[in-house]
């Protein structure tokens, strides 16, 4: 007589029927066994055999999983794909964020902002003495009078030396004409005319000015050619560096700063003038500045006069001139702030080790940009996608979709009062931060 047994499908242990399948199953076999007691011995031997039960172990701890197995699940090798991210230059970076315990010692601050120790100010003037110091006068009148005697010993005329009461009279009557506005006022103007400020002309005579601001010297104009070879702002280098001194003495910046270029003006006659065309005024000086966030104080900077001669194009000058700018708050738990010109992790990995944090923007073209962090328009307006990388964070947030830019959009941001996430909030509204 044939068996009554019925195929069975198979189940797994980490099914939650589990039990009631295996208890059905062992039910079947007892009614099979009482309804078959006359077969012949064949089947009784069959039917004494143990119950074969299909049991499917649970391998989902396990990565020795096959397709066939996992019917639609990928490979757990993918898995662990899922949880990183590979840019072009290999560098890795993890979707979950690293556990944090207590705060490291590069955001501990310790040393409180403000003055230098011992300074006290009464006076404007006061102020004044702290950065543009005796030294540095003394240093502009020797130079002014050495320069102005060798031009009127060619002329046959004689110069009376520039004293410190001129200097200072002449540098301040420069600093009135720009607290009024009045740069592009002509001298004889500020001085002659009835309605001008009675100061300039009670300061000193309107022809001792023109002379002064056409002889007035930084350097040695002797030694100048030989230092220019090397150093392109050899004629101001000095007096630079000493300004620069007073400026990182004199006072302690906030734990937040900012490295920033600037172009200042210049249309005349200078061998390392740049253009930019993304500035107003297109043509002038570049300096990299050092700057502290709340007061806007300038802690450092760094002329830039580009390439030396004969001297290969310069690799990485972002990083550069921040290495350089941050040597006097190596140390100091700082923060600074910079945009995609200076960013990139190479500067973030740099910094921590200098006990300094960086909050920047970073260009998607980077090497160590990974292209998943890159927003499709497919992304959802003000969502964010998160990178961690040890103790470096980048995130990238939809603001709005590029073609949707323009005036509507962002007062429509604004009537809904609408912010990017609070993680990124805590972090300066960064999108690449160390912390």
């Amino acid at each position: 007589m044939a068996s009554t047994r019925k195929a069975r499908e198979s189940v797994r242990a980490s099914a939650a029927n589990f039990e009631s399948v295996v208890a059905q199953w062992f039910e079947e076999d007892d009614s099979c066994e009482e309804g078959n007691i006359f077969e012949d011995s064949s089947s009784e031997e069959s039917a004494n055999e143990p119950a074969h039960v299909n049991i499917e172990a649970d391998d989902s701890s396990s990565d020795n999983i096959t397709s066939s197995e996992s019917g639609n699940e990928e490979p757990a090798e993918k898995g662990i794909e899922d949880h990183t991210y590979i840019s072009r230059n290999g560098t890795t970076w993890k979707l979950d964020p690293p556990a944090t315990f207590r705060s490291p010692v590069h955001n501990i601050v310790k040393k409180t902002p403000g003055p230098a120790r011992g300074l006290k100010t009464c006076k404007p003037k006061d102020e004044w003495d702290y950065f543009i110091s005796k030294e540095i006068l003394e240093e502009i009148i020797n130079c002014t009078n050495i320069e102005s005697r060798r031009v009127a010993a060619l002329r046959g005329k004689t110069w009376k030396n520039v004293s410190l009461a001129e200097m200072e009279g002449f540098l301040g009557l420069l600093q009135l004409s720009g607290v009024e506005k009045s740069w592009d006022v002509p001298i004889r103007e500020l001085f002659l005319d009835e309605k001008a400020n009675p100061t300039y002309k009670a300061t000193v005579s309107v022809n001792r000015f023109e002379d002064i601001r056409r002889m007035i010297r930084f350097d040695d104009r002797r030694t100048r050619e030989a230092l220019s070879a090397d150093d392109k702002p050899a004629a101001v280098r000095y007096v630079w560096e000493l300004f620069l001194d007073k400026c990182k003495n004199r006072m302690i910046p906030n734990d937040s700063l900012t490295v920033e270029e600037q172009l200042v003006p210049l249309c005349g006659r200078c061998s390392f003038t740049q253009y930019m065309p993304s500035k107003p005024a297109k043509y002038g000086i570049k300096i990299f500045w050092l700057c502290d966030a709340a007061s806007a104080y300038a802690s450092d900077g760094i002329v830039y006069a580009g390439r030396k001669p004969h001297e290969p194009t310069q690799k990485k000058l972002g990083l550069n001139v921040v290495k350089d700018l941050v040597k006097n708050i190596e140390g100091s738990s700082k923060n600074i702030t910079v945009d995609n010109f200076f960013t990139s992790v190479q500067l973030a990995e740099e910094m921590l080790q200098k006990q300094i944090t960086v909050v920047g923007t970073i260009k998607q073209n980077k090497p160590e940009f990974p292209n998943e962090m890159k927003p499709p328009a497919s992304r959802a307006i003000h969502s964010s996608l998160f990178a961690f990388r040890g103790d470096i964070t980048m995130v990238s947030h939809m603001l709005v979709h590029l073609p949707e830019i323009g005036k509507d959009m962002f007062e429509n941001i604004q009537e809904n009062n609408v912010h990017k996430p609070h993680y990124i909030e805590k972090r300066a509204f960064a999108s690449f931060t160390t912390t």
